[in-house]
């Protein structure tokens, strides 16, 4: 089934080019975090609150699946710039974005489960398995690739490398989401134990000397990323 066709006093003709779309991303990401529930998200509840038609949301939609999806990606990529501020330069950057991540990665999943589920854990995932377009992933890919490049790790497949801290990082995530009883504070030492032992074997003696600095320079801060309800 194609497009809805938009007439010339439809909401998207009244509104900038692109607003609507925004618009309909904002909302679905309000009520999502609000509720916590992926069933709050209706055509209907959507469309009520944008002030639009159905049609006009199919138009840029053309499925409440791809609605969510774009919708909870779009709030997902503002981490990456959250996780490089204040981030500087030097041998150590690599290993600081790593540990920047995995950690922001287990907070964000923790204040937005709803979200999280629908991009990692249900059908809100195209079922191709090629996950090449995650944006973090490619991040991750980036810092380790530095970091075997630089002297940093010990020499090893960076696609091996990768998934591992992936995993790591995705494991704690998804223990927040499913057991949401269970202390962010908890689930964050717990992972710092993991990252510490991974890293220990990981690093070369010019790695770890390069942590050790990184971590001096950026006060303590290594680890912390606050990530708000919504970005």
């Amino acid at each position: 089934m194609g497009r809805p066709t938009i007439t010339e006093g439809d909401e998207v003709a009244r509104r900038p080019r692109g607003q609507l779309r925004q618009d309909i991303l904002n909302t679905v990401i309000e009520l999502l975090i609000s509720t916590g529930d992926v069933d709050s998200v209706s055509i209907d509840a959507v469309v009520e609150r944008v002030g639009c038609t159905p049609p006009a949301l199919y138009y840029y939609f053309p499925t409440k699946s791809e609605l969510l999806r774009q919708a909870c990606l779009a709030e997902f990529q503002k981490l990456g710039e959250l996780v490089e501020q204040g981030v500087g330069d030097g041998p150590g950057r690599p290993l600081l974005l790593l540990a920047r991540r995995g950690f922001a990665l287990l907070q964000w999943a923790h204040r937005n489960p709803a979200l999280y589920r629908i991009l990692f854990m249900g059908s809100g995932r195209p079922g191709t398995g090629d996950f090449t377009g995650d944006a973090s992933l490619q991040a991750t890919v980036a810092d380790l690739q530095a970091a075997v490049t630089g002297g940093l790790f010990e020499p090893a497949e960076v696609d091996e490398l990768t998934l591992l801290v992936w995993g790591i990082a995705h494991g704690y995530a998804s223990i927040a989401v499913s057991f949401p009883g269970i202390e962010l504070a908890a689930l964050e030492a717990s992972l710092r134990v993991a990252m510490d032992a991974v890293g220990q074997r990981l690093m070369t003696p010019a790695g770890r000397a390069a942590w050790s600095r990184a971590s001096a320079d950026q006060a303590g801060e290594t680890v912390r990323v606050e990530v708000s309800g919504q970005l």
